[in-house]
């Protein structure tokens, strides 16, 4: 076995493990109740990012009604209570359900009604899947082929009777002038139709994929096929590897003269099994061309140049068909307002501001008690930044009406203990004045579990499944009681009435030696994330023998049995306050490249804490290694700021809103890199059906630890990312209850039962 030396190139591979660094779909932001960004603007069918028929059906069933009872209430004049932009499955399942309702509806359709459909390939087989969703709708989808679905759609159309306009182009989304109404619809004819409420239903396949290499706009670079018969003895190179790529190519092989197929990455791992098994066994027997680890550099008339990692190669092709997915209308969605995934706009950019300042008033307010003055400057141009950016931010709110629901209530809260927490700090160092005659740490620790309890419980009302239940209830619990009350009443008010015992007893000269109940958070946050438990010239037996039992026994101990989430996921404050506080922003995890470079970052700072911890210690035993303690002591002030304060506490809770709550848990955390290697050897995993799996990308996209998790599903390849902290949101998002958490054990896969029904 190759010896792996640590922090080398081969132990950061070693650690990465191949995880697939996939990025993610970018799609509107969305509610539970499908509304995006804009109040009254909703958005159904495939732009929730779940591809399927029967789940663009449903959403426009559900989100009908689920809409307010207002808007079902009779209107004036010519002001609709709601109009559907686009008349595919969705739109027209929404329609039907807003007929049913007694609504005053309109729908507005860009082209012929069902044309993405009509614009599937010729004979296209359709599956209707999930078989276990059952759909309300009239309109239903059963296994066939395209034109025996665009049969049964077009019978429900005429049978449903609905206000249709067809070739009816929408190319505005204002706000209303009319009291009564909220939108004002505009299409390219010059017609204005005002609405009360607004479902978008057009799709996201309008916009397809370019390579964006030269030639691609020749005559014979096609997006999308319609008939096969149309490239009648050609020779074609089909671009891509997913569903739409493996069924044109099937569809051309009995047609065209030869069909070639470029894909990017080694193997086929998105498209469905049924496909992927006729496709291999076509390249076989000579009849398909497969190129994997190929990508197109350049297209002329009569060649196609593809590039591998070994040369470049010149095909004889007739036409090219680039189907490599399309994108959603960002142009048109950004032009009315609707906030995307992924794209930040200046609100959210002020936003990130403000919440960057205010973290910087938190972790330097607090640490300025410890007497470093520049500390204090630092808090209060944090306060000052945190006043502005707040303003602005408030000053480009959505202008629409807001009701008393759970966005007020959060940004309420959130002011509120904002203020609560700079007013404690600017009455301590300013006025001498503490808050209930307590330092702001008290504050801050009380806010911080205040925080964890009232989103714990929204996270449990919106996601009721039984292991988030348990797992919410455990972190409230374990930061309440250990890390708040313990530390910061109990202690306290048992060692003012003589209950610890004698000053010279065991509690009170080895556990809280000197009455320092501040270590009693280091019985639960372990070194190095709480450096304080070893890191400690006067270390008592107790602290060290805890410390090295706690860090590199039992933690080993968890990670190995049920994965690094059974202390990041469970019991960690951090992954308690990510869990909570940052549910509901998991989506906003950055899959991009900076991000898996910087993922492991953390482990140059584990490789920090333990010189200077060594170092402190050996200087602490030992009168020949003094001048170790003496060096480590002024390098660890700047480990404080720079990672305690700066990375933990400035930018980790800075970035709640913008990046996410695991930005710390993810890239800098040094207990985290060091559970990332005692994960090498864990036996969780999380496994996937992959012939279930629709590469919808959502369990993905809920990922706040930036796992690829769709590439392990459609490789049908056990999840072992080092990253996870079994937080259940892939395997409860799951449309179609791919996933299930599991170990191996004695080399056998062996699954648990975890309810994914959200």
């Amino acid at each position: 076995m190759k010896l792996i030396l640590p922090f080398t190139p081969e132990y950061f591979r070693w650690l990465r493990n191949e995880a697939p660094e996939g990025g993610v779909e970018t799609y509107p932001e969305i509610g539970e109740n499908y509304e995006s960004s804009v109040r009254g603007i909703y958005v159904i069918g495939d732009l929730t990012g779940l591809p399927l028929l029967k789940y663009a059906v449903d959403s426009g069933t559900k989100c009908v009604s689920l809409l307010p009872r207002s808007v079902a209430e009779k209107t004036d004049g010519e002001i609709y209570d709601l109009i559907i932009v686009g008349a595919g499955p969705a739109g027209v399942s929404a329609g039907i359900e807003a007929k049913k309702r007694g609504m005053k509806f309109l729908i507005l359709e860009g082209n012929q009604a069902f044309h993405t459909v009509s614009s599937y390939p010729k004979g296209k087989p359709i599956f209707a899947e999930p078989s276990d969703l059952q759909i309300s709708s009239p309109l239903q989808i059963r296994n066939g082929t395209k034109e025996s679905l665009i049969e049964d759609l077009r019978l429900r159309l005429t049978e449903e009777n609905l206000p249709l306009r067809e070739n009816v182009l929408v190319s505005e989304i204002l706000p209303s002038s009319f009291p009564k109404s909220r939108f004002a619809v505009r299409t390219q004819e010059g017609e204005t139709f005002e609405c009360l409420h607004l479902i978008l239903a057009i799709g996201k396949s309008g916009d397809s994929r370019r390579l964006k290499v030269k030639g691609e706009d020749l005559p014979n670079v096609f997006h999308r096929l319609i008939d096969p018969a149309d490239f009648q003895g050609q020779k074609v190179l089909v671009v891509g590897g997913g569903d739409s790529a493996i069924e044109a190519s099937l569809a051309l092989e009995e047609s065209a003269e030869s069909v070639t197929l470029s894909y990017r990455s080694a193997e086929l791992s998105r498209p469905k099994e049924e496909n992927k098994r006729r496709f291999l066994d076509l390249t076989s027997k000579g009849k398909i061309l497969f190129f994997p680890e190929t990508s197109v550099s350049e297209i002329r008339t009569g060649n196609v140049f593809l590039r591998s990692t070994a040369k470049e190669k010149s095909l004889s092709v007739d036409s090219t068909l680039v189907l490599i997915g399309s994108e959603p209308p960002t142009s048109f969605l950004k032009r009315i307002g609707v906030a995307l995934q992924n794209f930040r706009s200046k609100r959210a950019w002020t936003g990130f501001f403000a919440s960057l300042s205010f973290a910087v008033a938190v972790y330097f307010g607090k640490s300025a008690f410890y007497g470093i003055d520049w500390y204090s400057w630092a808090a209060s141009a944090g306060l000052f930044g945190f006043g502005v950016f707040g303003i602005l931010w408030y000053s480009m709110r959505d202008r629409s009406p807001i009701g008393l629901d759970w966005s007020l209530f959060r940004t309420f809260y959130l002011s509120t203990a904002a203020l609560y927490f700079c007013s404690t700090y600017v009455l301590a160092k300013y006025f001498g004045t503490f808050l209930f005659g307590k330092a702001p740490g008290f504050h801050y620790t009380f806010l911080y579990s205040l925080t964890i309890v009232v989103f714990g419980i929204r996270r449990m009302k919106v996601r009721p499944t039984k292991y988030i239940r348990r797992q919410t209830w455990t972190l409230i619990l374990v930061q309440v009681f250990p890390l708040f009350l313990l530390p910061e009443i109990i202690l306290p008010f048992l060692g003012s009435r003589g209950f610890l015992g004698a000053p010279d007893g065991f509690l009170l000269t080895q556990v809280f030696p000197g009455g320092a109940y501040w270590k009693a958070y280091g019985l639960v946050l372990a070194w190095p994330l709480n450096m304080g438990v070893l890191y400690d010239g006067g270390i008592t037996a107790f602290w060290l023998l805890y410390g090295i039992a706690l860090t590199f026994l039992l933690i080993p101990y968890l990670v190995i049995r049920f994965g690094k989430g059974a202390y990041c996921g469970w019991i960690c404050s951090c992954g308690g306050l990510a869990e909570t506080l940052g549910d509901e922003s998991r989506t906003k995890m950055s899959h991009g490249f900076w991000a898996y470079r910087l993922e492991h970052s953390g482990q140059w700072i584990l490789l920090a804490a333990g010189i200077l911890t060594a170092a402190k210690l050996l200087g602490s035993y030992s009168a020949y290694f003094q001048f170790l303690a003496q060096t480590a002591d002024p390098i660890k002030k700047l480990y404080d700021v720079f990672v305690d304060i700066g990375l933990a506490g400035v930018l980790g809770l800075g970035a709640y809103f913008f990046l996410s709550g695991r930005v710390w848990c993810r890239m800098f955390c040094p207990l985290a890199a060091l559970m990332h290697v005692y994960a090498r050897f864990s036996r969780f995993r999380i496994f996937a059906e992959k012939k279930k799996c629709i590469s919808c990308n959502v369990c993905t996209k809920v990922c706040h630890q930036g796992i690829d998790v769709m590439n392990y599903a459609n490789r049908g390849r056990p999840m072992d990312s080092v990253q996870c902290v079994r937080c259940s949101a892939c395997v409860t998002y799951c449309p179609t209850g791919v996933l299930s958490f599991g170990e191996i054990r004695n080399g056998k896969e062996v699954r648990e039962t975890l309810k994914a029904t959200l």
